[in-house]
């Protein structure tokens, strides 16, 4: 079955590759004064009780305060308060959906040890069947501990939502200004460049 998936974080283009010729379905480029409400959704709180620790053990609580727009771009900031972690997080469930295309993301990393910053896609039924039978394709993730190294990955049923379908690629200064981040989805295959 062929799942359109939500996206889950900072997306800035969509493009459709249904037809011979791509064509933008979604762009996003963070030039208002906030964030557009038709598209994205605060995702706040630690997760309890119904998945505390939002599934990954993750120690910090979201809050909207910890996401900003400036100079046409999302700024998330993570801060510590005496033993808590802050920070934010937004997605587009039922929002923007859609199945293959190119997806392009340009982005600068967070950097630092315990740091996990992350741009993914999560199946658009989630809500239905949950976690990892709706999948996921991560289409960057970067982890503090591990500098100099970008993640790609893929969650599946099949893999019983551990991270056997990753890769690690090396690529010289990534902490350095902005980079762009792409996925293809094909019915065949993913790509990530």
């Amino acid at each position: 079955m062929r799942v359109p998936y939500s996206f889950l974080t900072l997306c800035l283009v969509l493009v459709s590759t249904a037809c011979a010729q791509e064509k933008i379905i979604f762009e996003e480029d963070f030039n208002a004064d906030t964030l557009n409400m038709e598209v994205w959704n605060y995702e706040e709180g630690n997760g309890c009780p119904d998945l505390c620790g939002w599934g990954n053990n993750e120690k910090q609580i979201y809050n909207r305060d910890y996401i900003a727009l400036e100079d046409g771009k999302l700024v998330i900031t993570a801060e510590k308060k005496g033993d808590t972690y802050y920070s934010g997080k937004i997605n587009s469930k039922d929002n923007v959906e859609f199945t293959y295309g190119v997806i392009e993301v340009k982005a600068k990393l967070a950097t630092g040890k315990g740091i996990w910053p992350a741009i993914w896609m999560l199946g658009a039924d989630i809500s239905e069947v949950g976690w990892p039978a709706s999948g996921e394709i991560d289409i960057l993730e970067y982890i503090g501990r591990e500098p100099g190294i970008v993640f790609t990955s893929l969650h599946t049923p099949a893999s019983h939502g551990n991270t056997i379908n990753t890769k690690k690629t090396k690529i010289a200064d990534i902490e350095e200004g902005y980079h762009t981040y792409k996925a293809v989805w094909t019915p065949d295959y993913i790509k990530f460049l």
